[in-house]
């Protein structure tokens, strides 16, 4: 089932919405006297701690988002599967977080970041052709 122009034209004005505040919080924590108070520098702390999942779920957004295969070989199918799949693998890594902490590169969070937006890009694409 295609989404009509009305469902696509409010996906596009929450999309801005969200675009808008985020941009509005950013200029807040610039702007607050508080230092390292932004939110690049908050989710890189989260990240090298126990929220090592925040870049591949942050890599799969956007791989879903903004890029988006077109290849049906990697369709995993058009329901909730590749949803469940991302959501358990972000358990996962919350458990190992919080179980067996251990020390977080830069690289290590970049190569989770990659990984996600391959993730998103081939198996959770939004750009599947409907054929029904």
């Amino acid at each position: 089932m295609a989404m009509d122009s009305t469902q696509y034209l409010l996906v596009i004005d929450i999309m801005i919405g969200l675009a808008v505040a985020y941009v509005v919080l950013e200029i807040l924590l610039n702007v607050n006297g508080i230092d390292n108070d932004t939110s690049n520098l908050l989710l890189l702390e989260w990240s090298s701690g126990r929220g090592f999942f925040i870049p591949f779920a942050l890599g799969a957004i956007a791989g879903h988002l903004f890029l988006g295969t077109t290849n049906t070989a990697f369709q995993l199918s058009n329901g909730i599967f590749p949803v469940l799949i991302l959501f358990g693998l972000a358990i996962g890594m919350v458990v190992i977080g919080f179980y067996w902490p251990f020390k977080k590169s830069k690289a290590f969070l970049s190569a989770l970041l990659l990984a996600g937006l391959l993730y998103g890009h081939f198996f959770w694409s939004m750009n599947y052709l409907e054929t029904s």
